[in-house]
C-alpha cells in the first residue's frame, strides 16, 4: 500500500494544502500528467514508470531525487480506498503488478479442467469445474442461492454487479465445491468403486466491491468482486479459473466460435437445476444484440448465444462464460473466463435471443486494481 508510508520512505508530502478530502479522486478518472500527457488516475502499482522509480528507490534505501518528488506531488490525484493515486500517462498504464505477480506465479494453478465433455446431455463431470461458486442470500426468512460466480483467487469471487447492487445486506455467503445441491455428499460410480468429492465449503463475505460506474438501468459495467472473509485453500474440487490477463487472450474473446456457460440456472427466482450444468453457446456479432436489445453494444460486452432455448437457461446470472485457451505459453489449455452472464441470458422466454455478457478482458485493469486496493 502506498500513502503515508511514502512520506516516511521518500521524504515527500503528497497531500497538498487542499487537505485529504478535496484531494480525493475517483479511480481511473481522466487527468493530465505534469508532462502534459493525457492519462488516468491510477494506483502506483498500475503505472509502469512511477512504480519502477519508487521500487528502485525502495531497494536502494534512498529517497527519490528532489525533482522527482516534486513531479510525484504534482502527479498525485488523490486517494481511493486508502491508496495514493497518481496521474499516469496512458502509455504507462499496466495491470496492477502486485496482483499480476500472484496470477503469473508458477504455483497459481488456475483453469485446470478434467473434461470438456458432459455426461447425461448437460451435467458436468464431478469436480470438473472447480471454480464454480454459488451466491447465497437471506431473503423473506429463508436462505436461497440466487446467483453464480467464479473463484479467481484464494480470496476473491468474480460475479455480476446486478447480483450484488442493493443486495449487500442479503448476500452473506459463498458456496464452493458444490455439484448436486440436494445431496450432502457428491459421488460418482467408477466401475465398482464409488468416488466422492470432498465436502462443500461455505465462506462468508468480507467486502462487496461493485464497479464504480455500474449502471443498473442500462446494465452497463455489470461486474463485481466479492472478497471472502478468509483464504480458501485450493483442493481437488475448489480451484480458480484463469483470467484473460494478456493482450492475446483479450483478443481471443472476439475470435472464439463456441463458449461454455456453466451453472445451476440460478436466477432471481432461485435455482432451476439441482445439479451443475453446462451448455455450448456460440459467439454472435454485436449487431445481433444491438438489434435484439435496441441499443448499441459496446466492446465491454460480448454478444453470445441464441438459437437454442435450452442453452440460454443453463447459466447462472453472474456465472462465467468460459473457453479453453493457451495460457501464458503453457502447452496444456486452461479454462479462461472471458465473460460474465449479464443480461437476457437467464430469462428463458418463449423466443431465444442472444445474451449480453460482461467482457472480462476489458475489466482486468479494474479487477487487478480492486484486488490490490482491498488486499490480496
Amino acid at each position: 500500500m502506498i500513502g503515508s508510508s511514502l512520506v516516511v520512505l521518500y521524504g515527500i508530502a503528497l497531500v497538498s494544502s487542499m487537505g485529504v478530502q478535496s484531494a480525493r479522486a475517483a479511480y481511473a478518472d481522466d487527468c493530465t500528467t505534469p508532462d502534459g500527457d493525457q492519462g488516468r488516475c491510477m494506483p502506483f502499482s498500475s503505472c509502469r514508470n512511477i512504480e519502477e522509480r519508487l521500487t528502485e528507490a525502495q531497494k536502494s534505501g534512498q529517497k527519490v531525487p528532489a525533482d522527482y518528488a516534486v513531479y510525484l506531488q504534482k502527479a498525485s490525484c488523490g486517494e481511493f480506498n486508502g491508496v495514493r493515486h497518481f496521474c499516469c500517462a496512458s502509455a504507462q498504464i499496466q495491470h496492477n503488478s502486485k496482483v499480476m505477480t500472484l496470477l503469473k506465479d508458477e504455483n497459481f494453478d488456475c483453469g485446470n479442467f478434467l473434461s470438456q465433455r458432459v455426461a447425461n446431455g448437460y451435467e458436468v463431470k464431478l469436480s470438473s469445474r472447480p471454480w464454480m461458486a454459488l451466491l447465497r442470500y437471506h431473503q423473506f426468512g429463508e436462505s436461497r442461492f440466487l446467483c453464480g460466480g467464479a473463484l479467481i483467487s484464494e480470496r476473491y469471487i468474480l460475479t455480476a454487479a446486478h447480483c450484488v447492487h442493493g443486495l449487500q445486506n442479503d448476500l452473506y455467503e459463498i458456496r464452493l465445491g458444490e455439484h448436486r445441491i440436494s445431496t450432502e455428499e457428491d459421488c460418482r460410480q467408477q466401475g465398482r468403486k464409488k468416488k466422492c468429492a470432498p465436502p462443500v465449503v461455505d465462506v462468508g463475505i468480507e467486502k462487496h466491491l461493485i464497479h464504480e460506474q455500474y449502471d443498473s438501468r442500462h446494465i452497463m459495467n455489470d461486474i463485481a468482486l466479492l472478497r471472502l472473509n478468509r483464504s480458501v485453500p485450493f483442493q481437488k474440487h475448489i480451484k480458480p479459473i484463469c483470467l484473460p490477463i494478456t493482450d492475446e487472450l483479450k483478443q481471443q474473446a472476439e475470435q472464439i466460435n463456441t463458449f461454455f456457460v456453466t451453472g445451476w440456472g440460478t436466477t432471481e427466482n432461485g435455482s432451476s437445476s439441482d445439479v451443475l450444468l453446462q451448455a455450448n453457446v456460440p459467439l454472435q456479432p454485436r449487431s445481433s444484440c444491438s438489434q435484439a436489445y435496441r441499443r448499441t453494444v459496446p466492446l465491454t460486452q460480448l454478444c453470445v448465444g441464441g438459437g437454442d432455448l435450452q442453452d440460454s437457461c443453463k447459466g447462472d446470472s453472474g456465472g462465467p462464460l468460459q473457453a479453453p485457451a493457451r495460457y501464458l505459453g503453457e502447452f496444456a489449455q486452461k479454462m479462461v473466463e472471458f465473460g460474465i452472464v449479464s443480461q437476457g441470458v437467464v430469462s428463458c422466454g418463449q423466443i431465444s435471443l442472444p445474451g449480453l455478457y460482461t467482457n472480462v478482458g476489458e475489466y482486468v485493469q479494474w479487477i487487478t486494481d480492486t484486488m490490490a486496493s482491498n488486499g490480496l
